[in-house]
């Protein structure tokens, strides 16, 4: 007995030791109820940034038929030769200039692990995903933010202010913040980097927000990533893709594990390229809709927003002034909104956010909006 809980002891020691020290904190996750329950709940998620319409009837149609038809008991094609040739066309680029994956964080993982360990600028305040993707890899992270607001700063700005970076990892539009990036800007870092790395993974929801893409054949050391996941709902099922020149893809796939591409990136190719034409209607609506969002959003006391571009926006909520609102804290918030069956992103934990007082809300439909103002108002508004 005694020589049992010796062991126990060594091994939890032994343990002890060889786990490294995490890299930062996660943040607070988004409530996900169990699949089995998700039909007798009825909140409105206001947490995502996927298409505000949905997943498209022609994704939901093939992927039934491959069910039915027992294709997804098939092993996959882990080049995805089928979703490359249509991506090819919807671009005009080469076939190899496309590698396929799941997450866009695997893209990340994918593209950092194919580059000796050196210093990553990464714009703040980010998703969490970006500092595990490029700590896991070995890279160190370098914060880079503008002094004055929540645009990504100039390459020669970041020089100036003596931050030492040899890549970057930027995103268009950035999250939480709902900012584009500037062509010129992302210009200076590919003049100045030995990469760069750009999530476009929500560039369709944009106001006019254009894809860096084209940059792709004329600079050798960029990478965008793209995803259906946001672009038509596909939370549950992702598939991501890294665009870059052939000879950039090339020498990345010589390091990437692709068994993690699945049959959805067969199943959906062709849907995707019927789809991607109609993505200009969402974009229209969004025109209109993200400024509505955002000046009934400024409006509910207690409640100030950012600029954004995005089908997201990031406010801060503070109880304070001349008026004592009913609502404390952004925790309270969260609390009360879930009562009312509406989630929101508390951003508590973000890399690059000072605070607790920030949160993320998506731009829906007129009606789901309409919805969540009228409810913010009413629970904010101190009782009479």
């Amino acid at each position: 007995m005694m020589g049992y809980v010796r062991a126990v002891a060594y091994d939890q020691q032994r343990t002890e030791y060889s786990l490294r020290s995490a890299i930062s904190e996660l943040p607070e996750q988004i409530l996900c109820p169990p699949y089995d329950v998700r039909d007798e709940i009825s909140w409105i998620d206001f947490s995502g940034t996927e298409n505000p319409f949905g997943t498209p009837e022609s994704f939901v149609k093939a992927a039934s038929d491959a069910v039915l038809s027992g294709v997804m008991s098939y092993l996959p094609d882990r080049e995805a030769h089928t979703l490359r040739s249509v991506l090819a066309r919807s671009f005009g680029f080469p076939v190899d200039s496309f590698m396929v994956g799941t997450t866009v964080s695997s893209m990340i993982t994918a593209v950092s692990q194919a580059f000796e360990p050196c210093n990553v600028g990464v714009s703040m305040p980010c998703p969490i995903e970006y500092v595990l993707a490029l700590s896991n890899t070995g890279h160190t992270i370098q914060r880079i933010s503008s002094p004055t607001s929540f645009v990504t700063p100039d390459a020669d700005l970041v020089s100036r202010r003596k931050i030492g970076i040899d890549a970057a990892l930027l995103a268009n539009p950035s999250y939480p913040t709902s900012r584009l990036l500037p062509r010129s800007t992302l210009v200076s870092y590919l003049e100045t980097c030995d990469w760069v790395v750009v999530d476009e993974r929500s560039i369709e929801l944009t106001l006019g927000g254009e894809t860096m893409a084209p940059l792709t054949m004329k600079y050798k050391n960029l990478i965008v990533i793209q995803s259906f996941t946001e672009q038509y709902a596909l939370m549950g099922a992702p598939v991501s893709y890294c665009i870059a020149h052939p000879d950039t893809i090339e020498q990345i796939s010589r390091f990437y594990d692709n068994t993690c591409v699945t049959m959805m990136a067969e199943v959906l190719a062709e849907p995707s390229a019927y789809e991607r034409p109609k993505l200009d209607g969402v974009r229209g609506f969004l025109d209109s809709e993200i400024p509505w969002m955002q000046c009934m959003l400024s409006l509910v006391p207690g409640i100030d927003i950012f600029p954004a571009e995005a089908n997201y926006v990031m406010c801060s909520y503070h109880n304070g002034g001349d008026l004592k609102l009913a609502i404390d804290s952004i925790d309270e918030l969260s609390a009360r909104l879930q009562l009312e069956g509406f989630l929101v992103r508390k951003l508590a934990g973000t890399p690059g956010l000072a605070d607790n007082g920030y949160f993320c809300v998506a731009v829906r439909t007129r009606q789901d909006n309409e919805k969540l103002i009228s409810t913010l108002r009413r629970i904010v508004s101190p009782s009479s």
